[in-house]
């Protein structure tokens, strides 16, 4: 049982971004609201942890982790857009160009590697904090200045660093923390690659 917990925080990261869309809908944007983006955090954060306590971790694991922190705050977003969509509109040039750059990665990546990265970088880490404090500051204070649009600047510059990632490695691998390590995986591989 223990060594499917950390998939179990995925799979409940997933389900739960059907509330977020919901709660936006039905206007729910107070404690409960606070409540339910807590808990997604809290399952972003422990499934990694758990997962290397309990020596599981995987690629395939990691890569769903990503899978679900883009499912999730799609639904945020998607949410967000339900309750108060001047805010969508107001800030839609940060909010388009991280899809757009989310969507160009995922292709990149599919024709590079044949699957989706999974870096799980300090920058992803710093902007999905930052989304947080964004996403309850507009959803149960009705306030998006001055959190949403340093968040969205985070975000864009988290995704450039994970497509520049994604160039500089030869070889599909996980839990790039930033680019510095990127390069210096790169030349390993390019070594390997060299002795075979």
């Amino acid at each position: 049982m223990k060594k499917r917990l950390p998939w179990l925080l995925i799979y409940l990261r997933i389900f739960l971004t059907v509330f977020v869309v919901l709660f936006g809908y039905w206007g729910k944007t107070g404690p409960v609201y606070i409540v339910l983006m807590l808990v997604a955090a809290a399952t972003d954060f422990y499934d990694g942890v758990l997962a290397r306590k309990f020596k599981v971790e995987t690629a395939s694991l990691r890569q769903w982790d990503s899978i679900a922190d883009t499912i999730f705050f799609m639904g945020v977003f998607a949410g967000m857009w339900l309750a108060f969509p001047a805010v969508i509109i107001t800030y839609w040039w940060g909010i388009s160009a991280i899809i757009g750059l989310e969507v160009v990665r995922y292709c990149y990546d599919f024709i590079k590697f044949r699957r989706g990265a999974s870096y799980h970088a300090y920058s992803a880490k710093v902007f999905g904090v930052s989304l947080l404090v964004a996403t309850l500051s507009i959803m149960v204070f009705g306030v998006a200045w001055p959190f949403l649009p340093i968040s969205l600047i985070i975000g864009i510059l988290s995704e450039l660093e994970g497509l520049i990632m994604s160039v500089i490695l030869v070889r599909w691998t996980y839990n790039i923390k930033h680019l510095g390590i990127a390069f210096t995986v790169r030349k390993k591989q390019l070594s390997e690659s060299k002795m075979t």
